[in-house]
């Protein structure tokens, strides 16, 4: 019996690496889906041989693919790893990629963003407290500088001979296999070329000058349709449309309809970038039909390019139509069925299917734990569970925003209403794209990451599900709102300790809106909240949002990673009866400064916002002429 739970759980591990690689893949590629939509139409569109043929026009063709993609793709990649930063330094490193080759690098890209990203996101790391206040920005400034130059220089240096060493195996495989009549194994060395985007270097650089010297001795040659056969590739995209999920279903027949028709078979190595697995779905389908043309005869009397079926049939011999037609559908249907097989045992990669219950050893476990996101979160439910605040928001979050997400958030929406809750907000969103203002994230494990990093308030609780349909698997969510509602029945959110007259200025005049963070942050220190440093960490918050929160009202506090900063909770508010300005045309009368341990501000925002909302309330703060009136006022409310 442990013999078999072990063979069960490694197959567990290992399927749950490949979606999880899969998942990975797609968060890079995924989300610039539409770019390469795009990119196709125009190709199709403007080309020499396209169905507009426009000189013009088709000079942008090119470069989209030689330069956007593989920035967009590096800029994605560094961006799900370390944000906006990682982003940045993500595409600076790309182009030492894009400089370094003289063909399209995707694939490069998919290595030097996520790269550089990280490493950058290790240096600040290390740095994270040993900066001197004031530094800041200089040193964030130059260690992306010079860690972006370093990456885009040795990206620049290695990419080119790695690239040649790659086209050599290449080349030596395709020999190989031709001297021993084993034409079938070329698919094992095209199928990743072309996802890789190497298949143009491939066609026309190995394949056409074997194929013309076949066809001038044959009258035609199977080298022809080694690359440009895209039955294959059409099989595959056909079984997404079939059985995939997300954006990369639903533009799927579009990516059909450009790779069979217009030839631009480019369209589709998104969706296998996005779902590496499905590559043996395409090696299979071109395995089979490179079998079937040696079989029957097949082959084209030059290149079809761009690579269309109706390319192929104006470049098929009158003695290879039957085979050509017949391999190609072969070809298609072969690679269908595997792709409808792989997805259905591997996932979608997008949209992340279900997470699988294994049996072993006679009982049902989960290969999810739930509880998995306290390694990612670096908080436990049960920590979460004990911020007084209330729970207004909430997103259910997915890979793509459109499937799952939207069925799991009409699910939890029934729940709630069920439990009296139907007044909190629930939204379907891609992980992408967390609000600020959202209270809990629920999605799965996998994309937890991906939504911290993109979710900016550090207030935001992840909570991990197993499946997006079941009701059961929302009980975690609903638990932890019963304890939140709790906390904030059972506790005092404001009180002498956090809030005093030490604590309040009267009549201040401030030149702008950093003098007036300034001396917010200096209450704090002097009165044992913070240290020095934290203050610093408050501008810094205001130059990437500001604080400013309207009503004539500025929060001014920390950052995600201040708590380091904060020895206890505690408020500041200054009175600026003359006002200061924040930004364009806003004016503040309160500066309310805040220091949260362990997320207590939660709370006092959300008890002063209540506060503030009414506007005679500020106004009664700015007038007030003693601390005790503006006391009275906020403990009284």
């Amino acid at each position: 019996m442990e013999s078999v739970t072990s063979k069960k759980s490694s197959s567990g591990n290992v399927l749950s690496k490949i979606r999880k690689f899969g998942g990975y893949m797609s968060g890079m590629v995924m989300p610039n889906l539409g770019a390469f939509v795009g990119w196709g139409l125009m190709a199709a569109l403007f080309i020499p041989n396209g169905w507009l043929p426009n000189e013009n026009l088709a000079q942008m063709v090119g470069p989209i693919l030689n330069y956007l993609f593989p920035l967009l793709i590096g800029y994605t990649a560094g961006y799900n790893i370390h944000g906006q930063r990682g982003g940045v330094i993500g595409a600076f490193a790309t182009m030492g990629v894009i400089v370094g080759a003289d063909i399209t690098m995707i694939s490069g890209a998919m290595i030097m963003g996520p790269l550089s990203a990280w490493v950058l996101k290790k240096f600040d790391t290390l740095t994270e407290d040993k900066i001197k206040p004031g530094f800041e920005m200089f040193v964030n400034n130059f260690s992306l500088g010079i860690l972006g130059a370093f990456f885009a220089i040795f990206a620049f240096l290695t990419i080119g001979p790695s690239i040649r060493a790659l086209i050599a195996i290449l080349t030596a495989g395709v020999q190989w296999a031709t001297d021993n009549n084993l034409i079938p194994a070329l698919s094992i060395f095209m199928a990743p070329a072309q996802v890789l985007f190497l298949n143009n270097v491939v066609n026309h650089g190995i394949l056409a000058p074997i194929g013309y010297a076949q066809a001038a001795e044959l009258g035609k040659s199977i080298m022809f349709l080694v690359d440009t056969n895209n039955g294959p590739l059409l099989g595959t995209l056909f079984s997404i449309w079939l059985f995939g999920k997300g954006k990369a279903k639903s533009t799927a027949p579009m990516a059909m309809f450009i790779a069979g028709i217009a030839g631009i078979g480019e369209v589709y190595f998104p969706f296998v970038l996005a779902n590496p697995i499905l590559v043996f779905a395409t090696m299979g389908g071109l395995a089979v039909s490179l079998f079937l043309q040696v079989l029957l005869g097949g082959g084209l009397i030059g290149v079809a390019s761009p690579g269309s079926l109706i390319n192929i049939a104006l470049m098929t011999p009158k003695d290879a139509i039957f085979a050509n037609f017949v391999s190609i559908l072969a070809g298609f249907i072969v690679s269908t069925l595997l792709g409808m097989i792989l997805l259905k045992f591997f996932g979608s990669g997008e949209d992340d299917e279900l997470v699988q219950d294994f049996n072993v050893g006679g009982r049902k476990v989960k290969t999810v734990d739930s509880f998995a996101a306290k390694k990612v979160s670096a908080k436990s439910v049960d920590e979460l569970e004990t911020l007084a605040a209330p729970v207004k928001k909430i997103q259910v979050a997915c890979d793509s925003g459109m499937g799952s997400s939207a069925m799991g958030a009409t699910v939890l929406k029934k729940r709630l209403k069920k439990q009296g809750l139907a007044h909190i907000e629930v939204k379907n969103s891609s992980a992408n794209k967390i609000d600020m203002d959202t209270d809990i994230v629920v999605t799965l494990d996998s994309l937890i990451e991906r939504a911290r990093i993109s979710g900016k308030n550090p207030n935001t609780a992840y909570i991990p599900i197993n499946n997006f349909l079941k009701d059961e698997d929302y009980d975690e969510v609903l638990h932890f709102i019963e304890h939140r509602e709790q906390s904030l029945e059972d506790s005092s959110v404001l009180s002498k300790e956090l809030l005093n007259e030490a604590n309040i200025i009267l009549g201040a005049e401030f030149a702008n809106e950093e003098e007036a963070i300034r001396a917010s942050g200096r209450i704090l220190v002097e009165q044992g909240y913070v240290t020095e440093k934290y203050i610093a960490d408050m501008i810094e918050r205001n130059q990437h949002i500001s604080v400013y929160i309207g009503n004539h009202v500025a929060i001014p506090h920390g950052l995600e990673d201040s708590q380091k900063k904060i020895i206890k909770t505690g408020i500041s508010i200054i009175q600026v009866p003359k006002g200061v300005a924040f930004g364009d045309g806003n004016v503040a009368n309160i500066i309310v400064g805040i220091a949260g341990k362990n997320d207590d501000h939660l709370a006092i925002i959300s008890r002063l916002a209540e506060l503030f909302i009414d506007e005679n309330n500020v106004e009664k703060i700015r007038k007030a002429t003693t601390k005790e009136e503006i006391l009275t006022l906020i403990y009284q409310n």
